[in-house]
C-alpha cells in the first residue's frame, strides 16, 4: 500500500489559505487536468493510526460535480491549515501514467491548543483512499474531404 506524506506544503494545503482551488494555479478541474474525463475519489477518515472505527465511505469526483476544490477538508476541530491534497495526488498519478491507486494520506495540518504544551504538533488524522482516473478519449483525426461541386463532383477540364 503506497504511503503519501505532505512535507513542506503546509502553507499551500489549507483551503483557507489557497487563492486557487487547485495547487497549480488553475481555477477548475477541467483546466488543471485537461487530459482527464473524470477522477473518482473514495475515502474514509481515521482519527489516528490506532483508530479502528469504521467511518462512512465518502466519494467525490469531477462528473459527480463535487470535485471543485483540490483539498479535502480535515474534520479535526483542533487542526489548522490542514486537509488532504487530492489535487497533488491526481497530478502525481497523471505524471506517472497511473489510472488507479490506493493508499493512506496524512493530514498536512497541525494541532494547536491549550493542551499542546510544546507548540504545534502534526494532526494525527489520515484518510484511506482509492482514486480512479478516467482519461479523456482521444479523438481520431478526421479525414479531409474535398468539397464537391454539383451532383457528380468537381468539373474536370477537357483537353482537346
Amino acid at each position: 500500500m503506497p504511503f503519501m506524506v505532505c512535507h513542506t506544503y503546509n502553507r499551500f494545503v489549507s483551503h483557507r489559505y489557497r487563492t486557487d482551488p487547485f495547487f497549480n494555479g488553475f481555477s477548475s478541474f477541467k483546466a488543471a487536468f485537461p487530459m482527464l474525463s473524470d477522477a473518482l475519489i473514495e475515502w474514509r477518515e481515521r482519527r489516528g493510526p490506532d483508530d479502528d472505527q469504521r467511518s462512512d465511505l465518502r466519494k467525490t469526483g469531477f462528473r459527480r460535480g463535487n470535485f471543485t476544490q483540490g483539498v479535502l477538508s480535515c474534520s479535526n476541530p483542533a487542526c489548522h491549515e490542514g486537509g488532504y491534497a487530492i489535487d497533488r495526488l491526481v497530478d502525481d498519478m497523471v505524471r506517472l501514467e497511473e489510472t488507479e491507486r490506493r493508499g493512506i494520506m496524512l493530514c498536512c495540518g497541525r494541532e494547536t491548543g491549550e493542551d499542546v504544551r510544546r507548540g504545534p504538533i502534526r494532526c494525527p488524522y489520515r484518510i484511506e483512499y482509492s482514486v480512479t482516473l478516467v482519461p479523456r478519449p482521444e479523438e481520431a483525426p478526421r479525414e479531409r474531404v474535398s468539397p464537391r461541386r454539383g451532383r457528380r463532383g468537381p468539373r474536370r477540364s477537357r483537353v482537346a
